[in-house]
């Protein structure tokens, strides 16, 4: 008992002392740069540490996820991995019961295109490398015209469940679900939290009149789009089918 006590009473003289230390403060720094390249030397002793990591690692990200009848690229206004993607976004959405009327994503957020024959893994993780979380944003119908003219400015934007005319960076003959838009009904847009956040010049985003976070990342909603395709033994084939024109 009497150790323990010496133990206490040591603990409560250490945190005085550091409690009655002055504050330190940076006197001067220095940025530099330290390159990173292949010919850098190997350190074996981290490479022994993350051989194990790396080989499960390795197998995972070499899953074939699809396959493909068509190297998939992107494009403007329009093209196939655009397509691909928020259509992705759309049927994934769905699945997870949100409640949206159209899916969008930002056209520099895809960043390869994806080739013909197999689709692998780590090949879906360079297209969309970021951690995105998808998000519900409501327009009202008017704010919803400015969207659509925001895309329109940007030479079009990948969509899903919807489509629309540029003219003069305008968005006109606007369908919705088929249906025209409706200058006094609200619309919910199924889209990341990086654009929600106005990411990207998306500053219409923040006259949104309601916005919700969900728990699904932007990447795992191609994934269980890709699933479907695979489990059903059917192959990538997607088109540029005309949901945005230029007049």
């Amino acid at each position: 008992m009497h150790k323990i006590h010496q133990r206490i009473i040591a603990l409560v003289l250490l945190f005085s002392v550091v409690a009655c230390s002055p504050k330190l403060k940076v006197a001067q720094s220095k940025a530099q740069l330290y390159p990173i390249s292949a010919n850098l030397p190997a350190d074996s002793a981290l490479e022994t540490f993350i051989r194990p990591y790396r080989k499960t690692l390795d197998a995972t990200m070499h899953d074939v996820v699809a396959l493909s009848a068509v190297e998939i690229q992107k494009g403007r206004p329009e093209a196939p991995l655009n397509n691909l993607f928020a259509d992705a976004m759309f049927f994934s959405g769905k699945k997870w019961g949100l409640n949206f009327d159209i899916a969008y994503t930002n056209y520099g957020g895809l960043r390869i295109s994806l080739p013909k024959g197999e689709i692998h893994r780590y090949q879906v993780f360079e297209l969309m490398p970021f951690e995105n979380m998808l998000a519900l944003v409501t327009f009202s119908g008017k704010d919803m015209q400015a969207f659509f003219d925001f895309m329109a400015q940007t030479g079009g934007e990948p969509i899903s469940g919807a489509s629309y005319t540029i003219s003069g960076k305008k968005a006109t003959d606007i369908k919705i679900n088929g249906q025209i838009l409706d200058a006094n009904k609200n619309y919910t847009v199924l889209t990341s939290d990086y654009m929600a956040n106005g990411g990207d010049g998306g500053v219409i985003f923040s006259k949104a009149l309601k916005r919700d976070d969900t728990p699904y990342k932007l990447r795992d909603a191609l994934f269980l789009y890709l699933d479907y395709f695979k489990n059903n033994g059917i192959q990538l084939n997607p088109l540029a089918d005309g949901r945005i024109k230029i007049k």
